[in-house]
Protein backbone atom coordinates (compact mmCIF):
# COMPACT_ATOMS: atom_id res chain seq x y z
CA UNK A 1 0.00 0.00 0.00
CA UNK A 2 1.39 3.42 -0.95
CA UNK A 3 1.18 6.40 1.35
CA UNK A 4 -0.13 9.81 0.26
CA UNK A 5 1.68 12.84 1.61
CA UNK A 6 -1.10 15.05 2.99
CA UNK A 7 1.17 17.51 4.77
CA UNK A 8 0.48 21.25 4.31
CA UNK A 9 3.78 21.58 2.44
CA UNK A 10 2.76 18.89 -0.05
CA UNK A 11 -0.72 20.38 -0.57
CA UNK A 12 0.76 23.82 -1.10
CA UNK A 13 3.26 22.50 -3.65
CA UNK A 14 0.49 20.78 -5.64
CA UNK A 15 -1.65 23.89 -5.95
CA UNK A 16 -1.25 26.17 -8.97
CA UNK A 17 0.76 29.33 -8.36
CA UNK A 18 -0.63 32.85 -8.82
CA UNK A 19 0.87 33.41 -12.26
CA UNK A 20 -0.31 30.03 -13.55
CA UNK A 21 -3.84 31.18 -12.65
CA UNK A 22 -3.29 34.46 -14.50
CA UNK A 23 -2.46 32.57 -17.71
CA UNK A 24 -4.73 29.63 -17.00
CA UNK A 25 -8.51 29.26 -16.86
CA UNK A 26 -9.07 31.99 -14.25
CA UNK A 27 -7.21 34.87 -15.88
CA UNK A 28 -6.43 36.37 -12.45
CA UNK A 29 -5.15 35.56 -8.98
CA UNK A 30 -6.09 36.92 -5.56
CA UNK A 31 -3.70 34.62 -3.71
CA UNK A 32 -1.14 37.27 -2.74
CA UNK A 33 -1.91 39.72 0.07
CA UNK A 34 0.08 42.65 1.36
CA UNK A 35 1.45 42.28 4.86
CA UNK A 36 -0.45 44.46 7.40
CA UNK A 37 2.52 46.79 7.75
CA UNK A 38 2.77 47.05 3.95
CA UNK A 39 -0.90 48.01 3.64
CA UNK A 40 -0.34 50.62 6.35
CA UNK A 41 2.61 52.01 4.38
CA UNK A 42 0.60 52.08 1.17
CA UNK A 43 -2.22 53.96 2.90
CA UNK A 44 0.27 56.47 4.27
CA UNK A 45 1.91 57.01 0.88
CA UNK A 46 -1.44 57.45 -0.87
CA UNK A 47 -2.82 59.82 1.72
CA UNK A 48 0.38 61.87 1.59
CA UNK A 49 0.13 62.15 -2.20
CA UNK A 50 -3.57 63.06 -1.95
CA UNK A 51 -2.86 65.80 0.58
CA UNK A 52 -0.02 67.26 -1.49
CA UNK A 53 -2.28 67.64 -4.52
CA UNK A 54 -5.08 69.29 -2.51
CA UNK A 55 -2.59 71.60 -0.80
CA UNK A 56 -1.58 72.94 -4.23
CA UNK A 57 -5.12 73.07 -5.66
CA UNK A 58 -6.95 74.47 -2.63
CA UNK A 59 -4.55 75.51 0.15
CA UNK A 60 -7.30 77.34 2.02
CA UNK A 61 -9.34 74.12 2.33
CA UNK A 62 -6.58 71.66 3.18
CA UNK A 63 -7.51 71.46 6.89
CA UNK A 64 -11.05 70.40 6.01
CA UNK A 65 -9.84 67.59 3.79
CA UNK A 66 -7.26 66.38 6.29
CA UNK A 67 -9.96 66.21 8.97
CA UNK A 68 -12.34 64.29 6.66
CA UNK A 69 -9.63 61.85 5.60
CA UNK A 70 -9.21 60.26 2.19
CA UNK A 71 -12.14 57.86 2.78
CA UNK A 72 -14.33 60.89 3.41
CA UNK A 73 -13.14 62.78 0.33
CA UNK A 74 -16.53 62.49 -1.42
CA UNK A 75 -18.17 64.66 1.26
CA UNK A 76 -15.92 67.60 0.29
CA UNK A 77 -15.17 66.89 -3.38
CA UNK A 78 -17.60 69.64 -4.43
CA UNK A 79 -15.07 72.14 -3.07
CA UNK A 80 -12.68 71.21 -5.89
CA UNK A 81 -12.88 70.92 -9.65
CA UNK A 82 -12.63 67.14 -9.29
CA UNK A 83 -11.94 66.28 -12.94
CA UNK A 84 -9.36 69.04 -13.37
CA UNK A 85 -7.51 68.30 -10.12
CA UNK A 86 -7.31 64.52 -10.31
CA UNK A 87 -5.50 63.92 -13.57
CA UNK A 88 -3.51 60.80 -14.34
CA UNK A 89 -0.30 62.66 -13.53
CA UNK A 90 -1.45 64.00 -10.15
CA UNK A 91 -2.50 60.46 -9.19
CA UNK A 92 0.88 59.01 -10.07
CA UNK A 93 3.16 58.07 -7.18
CA UNK A 94 6.50 59.86 -6.91
CA UNK A 95 9.68 57.84 -7.50
CA UNK A 96 10.47 57.41 -3.80
CA UNK A 97 6.97 56.04 -3.17
CA UNK A 98 7.37 53.62 -6.08
CA UNK A 99 10.65 52.41 -4.58
CA UNK A 100 8.90 51.73 -1.26
CA UNK A 101 6.03 49.85 -2.91
CA UNK A 102 8.48 47.91 -5.05
CA UNK A 103 10.07 46.61 -1.83
CA UNK A 104 6.79 44.95 -0.73
CA UNK A 105 6.74 41.15 -0.45
CA UNK A 106 4.28 41.02 -3.38
CA UNK A 107 7.16 41.59 -5.77
CA UNK A 108 9.13 38.62 -4.41
CA UNK A 109 6.85 36.51 -6.61
CA UNK A 110 8.02 38.30 -9.75
CA UNK A 111 11.65 38.46 -8.67
CA UNK A 112 11.52 34.69 -8.26
CA UNK A 113 9.45 33.63 -11.29
CA UNK A 114 10.34 36.21 -13.92
CA UNK A 115 13.68 37.93 -13.37
CA UNK A 116 14.20 40.69 -15.88
CA UNK A 117 10.72 42.17 -15.48
CA UNK A 118 10.19 45.89 -14.92
CA UNK A 119 7.41 48.20 -13.83
CA UNK A 120 6.00 49.68 -17.01
CA UNK A 121 6.50 53.40 -17.60
CA UNK A 122 3.70 53.70 -20.17
CA UNK A 123 -0.04 54.10 -19.69
CA UNK A 124 -2.05 54.28 -22.93
CA UNK A 125 -3.26 56.75 -24.02
CA UNK A 126 -1.32 59.01 -21.64
CA UNK A 127 2.12 58.17 -22.96
CA UNK A 128 5.43 57.24 -21.43
CA UNK A 129 6.24 58.73 -18.02
CA UNK A 130 9.95 58.01 -18.41
CA UNK A 131 10.08 56.15 -15.09
CA UNK A 132 8.23 53.34 -13.35
CA UNK A 133 4.55 54.24 -13.18
CA UNK A 134 2.23 53.36 -10.33
CA UNK A 135 -1.10 55.14 -9.98
CA UNK A 136 -3.79 55.47 -7.36
CA UNK A 137 -7.48 56.24 -7.88
CA UNK A 138 -10.40 57.79 -5.99
CA UNK A 139 -13.93 56.50 -6.63
CA UNK A 140 -16.74 58.37 -4.92
CA UNK A 141 -19.82 56.37 -3.86
CA UNK A 142 -22.17 55.84 -6.79
CA UNK A 143 -20.34 58.29 -9.04
CA UNK A 144 -20.05 56.59 -12.42
CA UNK A 145 -17.80 59.34 -13.75
CA UNK A 146 -15.00 58.13 -11.46
CA UNK A 147 -14.90 54.68 -13.07
CA UNK A 148 -13.44 53.74 -16.42
CA UNK A 149 -15.46 51.83 -19.03
CA UNK A 150 -15.72 48.06 -19.24
CA UNK A 151 -12.45 47.05 -20.86
CA UNK A 152 -9.47 44.78 -21.23
CA UNK A 153 -6.32 46.83 -20.72
CA UNK A 154 -4.91 46.01 -24.14
CA UNK A 155 -8.01 47.67 -25.68
CA UNK A 156 -6.56 51.07 -24.75
CA UNK A 157 -3.67 50.24 -27.05
CA UNK A 158 -5.81 48.54 -29.71
CA UNK A 159 -7.96 51.66 -30.28
CA UNK A 160 -4.89 53.78 -31.05
CA UNK A 161 -4.03 54.38 -34.69
CA UNK A 162 -1.16 52.20 -35.88
CA UNK A 163 -1.57 49.50 -33.23
CA UNK A 164 -0.18 46.10 -34.24
CA UNK A 165 -1.94 42.99 -32.85
CA UNK A 166 1.08 40.68 -33.15
CA UNK A 167 2.68 39.37 -29.93
CA UNK A 168 5.57 41.53 -28.74
CA UNK A 169 8.80 40.35 -27.13
CA UNK A 170 7.31 41.29 -23.77
CA UNK A 171 4.03 40.43 -22.11
CA UNK A 172 2.11 42.57 -19.60
CA UNK A 173 0.64 41.66 -16.24
CA UNK A 174 -1.65 44.01 -14.31
CA UNK A 175 -1.83 44.49 -10.55
CA UNK A 176 -4.75 46.20 -8.76
CA UNK A 177 -4.79 46.62 -4.98
CA UNK A 178 -7.71 47.97 -2.92
CA UNK A 179 -6.43 50.40 -0.31
CA UNK A 180 -9.83 51.34 1.12
CA UNK A 181 -13.08 49.70 0.02
CA UNK A 182 -16.40 48.41 1.32
CA UNK A 183 -16.64 44.67 0.76
CA UNK A 184 -19.64 43.76 -1.40
CA UNK A 185 -20.24 47.35 -2.48
CA UNK A 186 -17.03 48.55 -4.12
CA UNK A 187 -14.14 46.67 -5.68
CA UNK A 188 -13.12 44.85 -8.86
CA UNK A 189 -15.56 43.22 -11.31
CA UNK A 190 -14.57 40.98 -14.21
CA UNK A 191 -16.05 38.94 -17.04
CA UNK A 192 -15.30 35.23 -16.41
CA UNK A 193 -13.25 33.62 -19.16
CA UNK A 194 -12.92 36.86 -21.11
CA UNK A 195 -9.11 36.69 -21.31
CA UNK A 196 -9.59 33.88 -23.83
CA UNK A 197 -12.28 35.70 -25.84
CA UNK A 198 -12.28 38.48 -28.42
CA UNK A 199 -15.24 40.74 -27.72
CA UNK A 200 -16.29 43.24 -30.43
CA UNK A 201 -15.37 46.54 -28.77
CA UNK A 202 -15.42 49.93 -30.46
CA UNK A 203 -13.84 53.27 -29.65
CA UNK A 204 -15.03 56.74 -28.69
CA UNK A 205 -13.03 59.94 -29.06
CA UNK A 206 -12.39 61.99 -25.93
CA UNK A 207 -12.23 65.77 -25.63
CA UNK A 208 -8.44 65.52 -25.27
CA UNK A 209 -8.31 64.00 -28.76
CA UNK A 210 -7.38 60.44 -27.83
CA UNK A 211 -9.63 57.39 -28.02
CA UNK A 212 -11.06 55.12 -25.35
CA UNK A 213 -12.51 51.66 -25.90
CA UNK A 214 -16.24 51.12 -25.64
CA UNK A 215 -18.40 48.04 -25.12
CA UNK A 216 -22.09 48.13 -24.23
CA UNK A 217 -22.68 46.14 -21.05
CA UNK A 218 -25.83 44.70 -22.64
CA UNK A 219 -23.59 42.95 -25.18
CA UNK A 220 -21.69 40.96 -22.55
CA UNK A 221 -22.26 37.19 -22.83
CA UNK A 222 -22.65 36.87 -19.02
CA UNK A 223 -22.86 39.44 -16.21
CA UNK A 224 -19.73 40.79 -14.57
CA UNK A 225 -18.72 39.11 -11.34
CA UNK A 226 -17.28 41.05 -8.39
CA UNK A 227 -14.28 39.56 -6.61
CA UNK A 228 -14.07 39.35 -2.84
CA UNK A 229 -10.98 41.43 -2.19
CA UNK A 230 -10.30 42.62 1.36
CA UNK A 231 -8.03 45.67 1.52
CA UNK A 232 -4.45 44.77 0.64
CA UNK A 233 -5.42 41.93 -1.71
CA UNK A 234 -3.22 41.95 -4.82
CA UNK A 235 -5.44 41.27 -7.82
CA UNK A 236 -2.89 40.05 -10.38
CA UNK A 237 -4.61 39.70 -13.73
CA UNK A 238 -4.19 39.01 -17.41
CA UNK A 239 -3.84 42.05 -19.67
CA UNK A 240 -6.64 40.50 -21.80
CA UNK A 241 -9.14 40.15 -18.93
CA UNK A 242 -12.30 42.25 -19.39
CA UNK A 243 -13.10 44.10 -16.18
CA UNK A 244 -14.34 47.30 -14.55
CA UNK A 245 -14.41 48.87 -11.10
CA UNK A 246 -17.38 48.01 -8.90
CA UNK A 247 -19.31 50.79 -7.17
CA UNK A 248 -22.65 51.27 -5.43
CA UNK A 249 -24.94 54.08 -4.33
CA UNK A 250 -25.10 52.29 -0.99
CA UNK A 251 -21.39 52.84 -0.36
CA UNK A 252 -20.58 55.31 2.39
CA UNK A 253 -16.87 55.86 1.78
CA UNK A 254 -14.58 56.82 -1.07
CA UNK A 255 -12.95 53.76 -2.61
CA UNK A 256 -9.16 54.11 -2.95
CA UNK A 257 -7.00 51.72 -4.98
CA UNK A 258 -3.66 51.54 -6.76
CA UNK A 259 -2.63 49.85 -9.98
CA UNK A 260 0.44 49.18 -12.03
CA UNK A 261 1.57 47.18 -15.05
CA UNK A 262 4.56 44.86 -15.17
CA UNK A 263 6.48 44.19 -18.35
CA UNK A 264 8.03 40.71 -18.56
CA UNK A 265 10.15 39.06 -21.25
CA UNK A 266 7.66 36.84 -23.09
CA UNK A 267 10.20 34.03 -23.48
CA UNK A 268 10.54 33.64 -19.71
CA UNK A 269 6.77 33.31 -19.24
CA UNK A 270 6.40 30.90 -22.14
CA UNK A 271 9.14 28.70 -20.71
CA UNK A 272 6.93 28.31 -17.65
CA UNK A 273 3.39 28.46 -19.03
CA UNK A 274 3.60 27.39 -22.69
CA UNK A 275 2.33 29.27 -25.72
CA UNK A 276 1.01 32.71 -24.70
CA UNK A 277 0.75 34.21 -28.19
CA UNK A 278 -2.94 35.00 -27.57
CA UNK A 279 -2.03 37.36 -24.72
CA UNK A 280 -0.63 40.88 -24.85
Amino acid sequence: MSLIDSSPQSQQASQPGPLSRVFGDDGFSIDVKLQPEELAQLRELTTRSWIEVIRKAAPDKIDQFVEAGIEGYHRLSHLLDHAAVWTTETRTFASDAVDTIRSFSLFDLFDRECPGYCVCSEMPPYGDLGRARMNWRLVRPGDGMDLGPIHADYWFEAVMDGWSPGPAETIKVKIWIPIYLEQGLTGFSYLPGSHRQRLPFGRTQQSEGHYKPFLNEAELPVPLKTLETPCGTSVIFNYNLVHRGANSNRAKHTRVSMETTLLVPRKRFEERYGDLSAFY
